[in-house]
């Protein structure tokens, strides 16, 4: 499915310069992507967030590639920090496009015209979500990667490049990569140090309601193993630790991989050789 966009990088250039420029360079803005499983709808969730040292945000373009082989998107939805703005009206403008053999581009200005919304420095998880019916089924190495979509010939795609706007001057960050279906881990050791003890329950509980430290392999942190990262891991857990539940499904007690299953997001796992 192939949505028509305008050039969405004139559009956030026209944003206001009430705001005073704070940014450096593109360096000041972190893009990050971690993912859920859903196995009944065969979907993978992806959360794009943004860490943002450079200023008081006032819009995005972000482009996000996809192997076409495994995923088609489906939709692209904003996240609490976007239904926030205006009162809780949402973004002034929002410009999504979706190229299922592409990628995704995201186009958003945060006010209303003559409005000066924006979102302040910090760490935002879920800035939106994108999520990914899967065509394909066996566990391969791949990846999604944050990128400029190049320009298309027939007049019915993005021109778009990834841009942060801060005080209305535009900053690229770095275009990082971030696999999705590959790596050896083990299961519950949410820091990656290598044990399993109360320090990764603690972990967990402060990335996810703390915005604490995403953890460097997310399915590690996926403790019961059921393909989500949330408050029951922490619990299944702690009940592990001290006696009173079942041991976490493979892998564990040693490193390995989990063959024909979609992983949450684990770019490396140091802990294992």
């Amino acid at each position: 499915m192939i949505r028509s966009a305008v050039k969405i990088t004139i559009v956030l250039i026209a944003i206001g310069l009430a705001t005073p420029v704070i940014a450096q360079s593109g360096s000041d803005f972190t893009l990050t992507l971690t993912s859920t499983f859903d196995a009944s709808a065969n979907q993978l969730w992806v959360d794009v967030a943004i860490d943002n040292a450079g200023g008081d945000m006032q819009g995005f373009n972000i482009d996000v590639c996809h192997d076409s082989n495994l995923l088609t998107p489906d939709a692209i939805l904003c996240g609490p920090p976007l239904q926030a703005l205006n009162g809780g009206m949402g973004p002034g403008l929002v410009l999504p496009y979706i190229d299922a053999y592409g990628g995704i581009v995201y186009g958003v200005v945060f006010s209303n015209f003559g409005g000066s919304e924006t979102i302040p420095i910090g760490f935002y998880p879920q800035m939106f979500q994108i999520r990914y019916d899967l065509t394909g089924t066996a566990a391969i190495d791949s990846e999604l990667c944050f990128c400029d979509i190049s320009p298309c010939s027939n007049g019915s795609c993005s021109v778009a490049a990834t841009e942060i706007v801060v005080g209305g001057q535009s900053y690229s960050p770095v275009l990082n990569c971030f696999p999705i279906f590959d790596g050896d881990y083990l299961r519950g050791d949410s820091n990656g140090d290598g044990n399993i003890n109360i320090a990764d329950p603690i972990f967990s509980l402060a990335y996810l309601f703390n915005q604490g430290t995403i953890p460097q392999c997310m399915e590690a942190a996926d403790a019961n193993g059921d393909l989500g990262i949330d408050l029951a891991d922490a619990l299944f857990l702690l009940n592990y630790i001290n006696g009173m539940g079942p041991t976490p499904p493979a892998p564990f007690p040693d490193c390995g991989s989990n063959p024909g299953t979609p992983l949450l997001g684990c770019a490396s796992f140091t802990a294992c050789p």
